[in-house]
C-alpha cells in the first residue's frame, strides 16, 4: 500500500528543514500552522532548539483565520512580537494549511516589510514534502533576499538599515564594514574563499557540530571556509557570489549551489569533505566484516564520500559493488548507476534481496524495515529519519557510533 510504514517513523518534513537553514541568522520565525507544526519542530526536528536561542513562533492560525484569510491578524500578532524582539528579519515557514488556502506570500511580505521596516522571509514549505525540500528553499530565499546583487529587501536592510531604495555599491559596503569575512573587495592578499552550502544538524554528523567539516578542509588547505547557516552572517550571505567557489555537503544545497552558478558565475563541487583519521576508523570498521556487496542508505552526498573512502581503501579485499539509496533527494549530477531513488518503505527490503547485498550501513532505525535479512547492518546515524533517538551532540560522539553492528 502507498505510504503504508510498517517499520519507520514519519521523517522530517520541509518546514523543518527550512527552520534549521534560518535558525542560525536571528530572525524571528513565524511557522504558519495552528501550533501542531512548531511543536514537532522545537520537541522533535531542531537538535539545537535546548543548546541555542531561536525566536520561532507559532501563527496559531484558527480555522475560521485560515478559511477567511484573515491576514491582519498575522501581521498585527507578528508586529507585536516583533516589539519584544530584536529580530533582523521575520522569516515565513508555510504549512499545509497555507498550502491549502494558498495564501499568498509575495502579497503578506509586501504587507509586513510595509508595517514593520524589516526584512521578510517567505519559505514556501507545505508540511507534506521531505526537510530536503524546505532545506533547499530556505537557502534560494535567503539568497534571494540578501544576496547585494538581487537588490532584495535584506539587502537593501544590510546597506542601508532600512528598506529604502538606495544603491549603494559592494565597495562602499566593504569600505563601512557591512560585508562579512566573503565580502573583502581586494584580493591580492586573500586566500581562496570557500562556501559550504547545505549544511544543517538534520543529515550531518553531531547534531550541527561542524569541527570535523573544518578540519577535513583544512587538510585539504582551505583556510575559515563560511560553513552557510552554521558559521556566518546575514552579510556573508550578501557577498555570496564573490567567493571563489561553493562545496554542496547535501543534496538541499544542489539548487542553491546551481542558481549561484549560473547567474553569477561561482563554480560548485558537490561532495563531503571527511578528516582523514574518520575515514580511516569508519573503513577499518566495515572492511573488517570482509563484505562483498554494500548498500549505504543515508542523504546522498554524504554516503558517496563514504563510498569513496571504502572503494579506496579495499585494494587488500576488493569489494564487488557499493550502492547509495535514499528516501531523499538523489542529484543527477552525483548518482551512479547503480543508486536507488526510494519512495516507498518495502522498496528497501526488495532492493536488498533483489541485489544481494550482504552489509547494509544507515540509521539503526532502518534496521526494522528489513525483517528476516541476515546480513551485517551497520550504524550510520540519519536525524531526520529517526531525530534524538540515535542522535549525537557532537562529531566524536557520532564517529564512535558510525560503523558499529547493529543486533
Amino acid at each position: 500500500m502507498k505510504g503504508l510504514r510498517k517499520y519507520l517513523s514519519p521523517f522530517t518534513p520541509d518546514q523543518s528543514g527550512a527552520v534549521s537553514v534560518l535558525f542560525h541568522y536571528g530572525g524571528m520565525l513565524i511557522i504558519m500552522d495552528a501550533g501542531g507544526c512548531v511543536g514537532n519542530i522545537c520537541g522533535y526536528d531542531e537538535p539545537r532548539w535546548d543548546k541555542k536561542k531561536s525566536a520561532i513562533f507559532s501563527a496559531a492560525l484558527r480555522d475560521l483565520d485560515a478559511i477567511l484569510g484573515r491576514d491582519e491578524l498575522l501581521i498585527q500578532k507578528t508586529k507585536e512580537a516583533l516589539g519584544d524582539i530584536d529580530a533582523k528579519f521575520v522569516g515565513l515557514i508555510g504549512t499545509p494549511v497555507p498550502a491549502v488556502i494558498a495564501t499568498d506570500y509575495r502579497a503578506l511580505k509586501r504587507l509586513m516589510e510595509t508595517d514593520y521596516e524589516v526584512p521578510v522571509v517567505p519559505v514556501e514549505t507545505n508540511g507534506i514534502d521531505m526537510y530536503d525540500e524546505g532545506v533547499s528553499r530556505a537557502f534560494l530565499q535567503i539568497l534571494k533576499n540578501y544576496l547585494h546583487e538581487e537588490g532584495g529587501s535584506g539587502a537593501r536592510f544590510i546597506a542601508n538599515g532600512s528598506l529604502e531604495q538606495k544603491a549603494v555599491s559592494l565597495e562602499e559596503l566593504g569600505k563601512l564594514g557591512k560585508l562579512g569575512k566573503l565580502g573583502k573587495i581586494d584580493k591580492s592578499n586573500a586566500s581562496e574563499r570557500v562556501g559550504v552550502i547545505g549544511f544543517t544538524p538534520l543529515d550531518t554528523p553531531g547534531s550541527g557540530d561542524y569541527e570535523d567539516m573544518m578540519t577535513a578542509l583544512s587538510e585539504q588547505g582551505v583556510d575559515n571556509p563560511v560553513v552557510y547557516g552554521m558559521n556566518d552572517t546575514l552579510e556573508d550571505v550578501a557577498a555570496a557570489a564573490h567567493v571563489d567557489r561553493n562545496i554542496v555537503v547535501s543534496p538541499g544545497g544542489v539548487k542553491p549551489a546551481r542558481w549561484l552558478s549560473d547567474k553569477y558565475g561561482v563554480p560548485y563541487e558537490i561532495c563531503y569533505p571527511l578528516p582523514q583519521d574518520r575515514a580511516d576508523e569508519f573503513s577499518r570498521k566495515v572492511m573488517g566484516h570482509e563484505p562483498r556487496k554494500v548498500l549505504i542508505v543515508h542523504q546522498q552526498v554524504f554516503a558517496n564520500s563514504l563510498r569513496d573512502v571504502l572503494i579506496g581503501t579495499s585494494e587488500d579485499k576488493p569489494l564487488e559493488r557499493v550502492d547509495v539509496a535514499s528516501w531523499f533527494m538523489m542529484s543527477k549530477e552525483v548518482r551512479q548507476e547503480n543508486d536507488t531513488k526510494l519512495n516507498e518503505e518495502d522498496e528497501l527490503m526488495k532492493l536488498v534481496d533483489a541485489e544481494g547485498y550482504d552489509m547494509v550501513i544507515g540509521d539503526p532505525l532502518i534496521k526494522r524495515a528489513l525483517p528476516g535479512w541476515k546480513g551485517t547492518f551497520l550504524s550510520l546515524p540519519h536525524f531526520a529519519i529517526s531525530a534524538s533517538l540515535y542522535s549525537s551532540s557532537s562529531d566524536e560522539e557520532y564517529w564512535q557510533k558510525a560503523g558499529d553492528v547493529v543486533k
